[in-house]
């Protein structure tokens, strides 16, 4: 019975790779159309809120049980997603859905960079930096909002800080008790600004699923279905699908938020696209 389950698992993993890729361009692009005349901090703290409270729904991570060790790797994973979903947000709000992820894949790039020995590994996150600066002033684009380009680098310096203490939590705290503990860690740090002006977004119950819809989208689902889809996919393949991912943000902009990029920010993508493609081969 378990071997059959294991083999539709594994016939259905790159269906479900291909969905947890799909996903947060989707919940990025709802984010930015739910947070219009909103405050977006309001919706990073309720995207975090959300997804913590499943997570310890589901998980039940016992409190008594942790070693100081473990709360300071917990309260160190909180902060960098906290910081990663809070400034991916404040980008969102000024910047193209597919530039903004652009930009933050500059993280996951340079963590791939970490103990590089051969000049090609050198290659691909200065191929990336070339699509970064046909986005700025630089090129001559002067209808991107330099702030928005702050705030999506300060993103991508947070996505690689998460990708580096992922490691140090899933090897202190076991299970997905430790995304659980950070979660709610993330809600803590951006309650201050965040539930202050959540108000408009309980203001009818369209409002509250989108809302949910968000979290889902955004969080939850997809970090649900990648960790069913690695156990039967390589992590190279992984690499490359969520490669594409800046690709799909462009698409979901233009048909969700109608937002038409420029040549340049066309080729700026693909540039950061092929950069994390040849990444995650030359990982491989």
């Amino acid at each position: 019975m378990k071997e059959a389950q294991d083999h539709k698992l594994a016939l259905l993993a790159p269906l479900l790779l291909v969905l947890s890729v799909a996903m947060p361009p989707l919940g990025g692009g709802l984010a930015k159309d739910v947070s219009q005349g909103h405050d977006i901090l309001a919706l990073s703290f309720l995207r975090n809120a959300l997804a913590a409270l499943v997570m310890l729904l589901v998980v039940r991570p016992s409190f008594r049980d942790l070693t100081p060790v473990q709360w300071r790797a917990a309260v160190a994973l909180g902060a960098a997603l906290a910081i990663m979903n809070a400034n991916f947000y404040l980008a969102l709000a000024r910047l193209p859905l597919g530039v903004a992820v652009a930009i933050e894949f500059l993280g996951p790039l340079g963590v791939a960079m970490i103990g590089a020995r051969r000049i090609a590994d050198y290659l691909w996150p200065a191929l990336a930096l070339v699509g970064v600066l046909l986005l700025t002033p630089l090129a001559g684009t002067e209808r991107l909002d330099p702030l928005g380009l702050m705030f999506a680098i300060i993103t991508a310096g947070g996505w690689a800080a998460y990708i580096l203490l992922s490691r140090r939590v899933g090897q202190a705290i076991p299970g997905m008790k430790g995304l659980a503990l950070a979660l709610l860690f993330a809600t803590l740090f951006t309650l201050p600004v965040g539930l202050p002006v959540a108000g408009p977004y309980f203001a009818s119950p369209e409002m509250v699923a989108k809302v949910v819809a968000v979290s889902m989208l955004s969080t939850l689902l997809p970090y649900a279905l990648e960790f069913v889809a690695l156990r039967h996919v390589s992590t190279a393949l992984f690499g490359i699908m969520m490669a594409l991912e800046p690709a799909l943000s462009a698409v979901v902009g233009l048909l969700l938020l109608g937002e038409v990029l420029s040549l340049s920010a066309v080729a700026a993508i693909a540039l950061i696209c092929a950069a994390a493609v040849g990444s995650s081969l030359a990982r491989r």
